[in-house]
């Protein structure tokens, strides 16, 4: 819901008080003619609410028509407008995303009424509605263990997500042949959609609603792969395992809702995005880039209910910006502007009983402030399995930041670790100290974890051969398998 207090919403028409006559006052004193001051408190999807300071007037009348319809006379509001008292009047009834003027005249008990004031708004979506599986929950749900599923793109080899691929996440088999359940979330996850992107600053043209379109149907459109594909393969584990006392949780990514056109040019246009309920978007504009991002989490909860999965389930959302800038903290923030509509976003979230979660870079902007954004689960990389810059990014600050900000931790690996990779060896021992690290440091078994895996690093290791590659795949799904916190 959209409130102004003390800045004057720029699509809002103020009008100062005026005195004049308008062919309807009665015979009325012309020096004591009913006079207004009209302006929008607040509106949402299917009300607005509106203040009201008169003078020699004892009620207004109100008359709020679609925009471009003809424009009333004062005579017109008094005659077919709805009375009201008070200082502050409510319109009910209207539609979600649709443009209104509002007609107002104050009068009088004797029949006078001043000059015609209005004031234009445009409605936002309606007030969540939670499906019933939503509103079963008593709150977010909790996870502990999310992995990484990156796909969307046509760059990415292999491209679609299939149930062979998703089951060494959803269950694995130790080397004594005993099978268990794995992983209990999964992360849909993309940052580009082939020359667009979907996450700001990738140095492309920013995606439009097609893309936007293009990563739904990805996940969605076929129930062979992407979603569809991960029940399947929950599924097939059931039959071996039994039905988990737990469906599997599923986050979907976010588009990021990029201001410009190319994101950096600020000349470049804000217009470009495509319409949302035949209203074109304006990504200047904060109530434009929340109704996106509401447009886009309403299709992925449509498509969670019509497919009715039953070993998965939504759990919530993921911002796929690894930095939240604002004014004073990170690069360009005014670019990015995000405490414009991170927060309204987690609202609207946590009425539907939806998590947001984040995973910034080591130190990202915002990584000291991701609770006052509304995140539920922010988990920070520590950067240290590449091998770069490890004179600063030492896990001794990296620890420290995570503890004095209530941070959870991402373990990241890619295909590095593979036997066939020159060097593996190297990057398996930085692996390893992403795991005793977060022993040692009181991070396992008390804050969630996720989980980096590059394009297809978990199903390399266990399908390989290779002894070394099965090690390492056995520490790390037995030190999944073990984490403290699935068990409370």
């Amino acid at each position: 819901m959209k409130i102004v207090r003390w800045i004057i919403a720029p699509l809002c028409c103020l009008l100062s008080l005026v005195c004049c006559g308008n062919g309807n006052d009665g015979g009325s004193d012309t020096g004591r003619q009913p006079a207004l001051d009209l302006k929008i408190y607040s509106w949402n999807g299917t009300y607005a609410t509106f203040e009201a300071q008169t003078l020699n007037a004892t009620h207004v009348r109100a008359l709020c028509l679609a925009s471009g319809a003809a424009a009333p006379t004062a005579a017109e509001v008094y005659e077919q407008g709805t009375r009201y008292t008070g200082t502050r009047f409510t319109v009910e009834g209207l539609e979600p995303m649709t443009s209104y003027v509002l007609y107002a005249v104050a009068c009088d008990d004797a029949g006078a009424c001043g000059s015609v004031q209005q004031v234009s708004f445009t409605t936002e979506y309606a007030d969540p509605q939670p499906y019933a599986w939503e509103s079963a929950r008593t709150g977010i749900l909790s996870y502990t263990d999310l992995v990484l599923c990156y796909g969307g793109s046509t760059h990415r080899t292999p491209f679609a997500w299939t149930a062979e691929r998703f089951a060494p996440m959803v269950s694995y088999t130790d080397p004594e042949g005993k099978e268990h359940w794995l992983f209990d979330s999964f992360l849909c996850i993309e940052f580009q959609m082939g020359s667009y992107s979907i996450n700001l600053g990738q140095h492309l043209d920013s995606g439009k609603r097609e893309q936007w379109e293009e990563l739904l149907d990805y996940w969605f459109g076929n129930s062979a792969t992407g979603v569809g594909a991960l029940e399947a393969a929950v599924a097939a584990a059931a039959e071996r395992l039994g039905t988990p006392s737990e469906k599997r949780k599923v986050v979907m990514v976010m588009p990021d809702p990029i201001i410009y056109e190319y994101y950096s040019d600020m000349n470049s246009p804000t217009i470009y995005w495509g319409e949302v309920n035949g209203r074109e978007m304006d990504f200047s504009k904060a109530a434009d880039r929340i109704t996106a991002y509401k447009w886009y989490i309403n299709e992925v909860r449509r498509h969670f209910d019509e497919a009715g999965y039953k070993y998965i389930e939504l759990a919530g959302f993921y911002i796929v910006s690894e930095d939240l800038a604002t004014p004073g903290d990170g690069w360009n923030p005014e670019l990015k502007r995000w405490e414009e509509v991170i927060p309204s976003v987690a609202e609207y979230l946590h009425a539907l009983n939806e998590s947001l979660a984040w995973i910034p870079y080591n130190r990202a902007a915002g990584y000291t402030r991701w609770e006052e954004m509304g995140i539920d689960y922010a988990y920070m990389q520590p950067n240290i399995f590449w091998g770069k810059d490890l004179e600063t990014k030492t896990w001794s600050r990296f620890f420290s930041d995570v503890k004095a900000n209530d941070l959870a931790m991402e373990l990241e690996f890619d295909d590095a670790v593979l036997e066939k990779t020159s060097g593996c060896e190297a990057y398996r021992t930085r692996l390893r100290e992403y795991m005793s690290g977060a022993r040692s440091n009181g991070i396992y078994g008390t804050k969630p974890l996720a989980y980096y895996q590059g394009q297809d690093t978990f199903y390399n290791l266990a399908t390989s051969s290779a002894a070394g590659d099965r090690a390492i795949f056995d520490e790390l799904c037995q030190f999944v398998l073990n984490n403290p916190l699935r068990k409370q």
